[in-house]
């Protein structure tokens, strides 16, 4: 029973209230917000509801950060160090032209020349093909080998020979600027007699003779002193008899 009394109080405040309202309003607008006000009465506890929309608050735009400008940086003054003393550098001296050297030229090789034939005439002087020292005393040096027969102990044999002293190479005997002498090697000194043997034609012998096996201890003055030494060339023309 005491609920009635207050839903009548509620109409009358809210109808009220909406009277105010029109009056307050300009007459254009249209009555359907009269209605609006009225409560609805299916819902009688609770109060009516304003059906005007709130107006809507736009949300404030954000602006987009703007990009930091960069600051320019003030240049620092710059900073004065003290001078340094640097050492007096020696001023280059131009450079002097190289004077172009001579190229030395190179040296050819010398060619030998080709030494000449060993004869009776040159052959003082010549070198020994082969030599060797016989039991006696008697050097046998061949300067020039010969071909053919070989002369054998006792043959008469042709000859040229050349004699000297060993000592001061005095001339004593020659056939140089002769003819050559033929002679059986039985007649002859000892050394000839063991020199000549094994001798072939046109060969050409050094005999350095000691005195025992040549003149002896007197010797055959005024030409060959006593107790001399004899070098003999000897060269073989051929064999005139061999030995008997």
């Amino acid at each position: 029973m005491n609920r009635i009394p207050s839903l009548v109080l509620t109409s009358s405040l809210l109808l009220a209230l909406a009277l105010s309202a029109c009056k307050s309003k300009p007459a254009e607008e249209p009555a359907a917000t009269a209605a609006a006000t009225q409560p609805d009465a299916a819902t009688p506890n609770q109060p009516a509801q304003s059906t005007q929309e709130p107006p809507k608050q736009e949300a404030p735009k954000q602006e987009a950060p703007k990009p930091a400008e960069a600051k320019p940086e003030a240049a620092k003054p710059a900073e004065s160090k003290p001078a340094e003393s640097k050492p007096e550098e020696k001023k280059a001296e131009p450079a002097k032209p190289e004077v172009a050297k001579p190229e030395a030229k190179k040296e050819e090789p010398k060619k030998e020349e080709p030494k000449p034939a060993v004869t009776f005439l040159n052959c003082d002087k010549a070198e020994a093909l082969s030599t060797k020292k016989l039991d006696s005393g008697v050097i046998v040096e061949d300067l020039k080998l010969g071909e053919g027969a070989e002369v054998k102990p006792g043959a008469t044999v042709t000859i040229n020979y050349h004699g000297t002293l060993k000592d001061g190479g005095t001339m004593f005997d020659t056939t140089r600027g002769k003819q050559p002498a033929t002679f059986p090697l039985n007649r002859l000194i000892r050394g000839w007699q063991q020199g000549v043997p094994g001798m072939k034609p046109g060969g050409i012998r050094r005999l350095t003779i000691p005195y025992a096996q040549a003149y002896g201890e007197n010797g055959r003055p005024p030409v060959i002193p006593a107790k001399a030494d004899l070098v003999f060339i000897i060269e073989l023309i051929g064999v005139v008899e061999p030995a008997k």
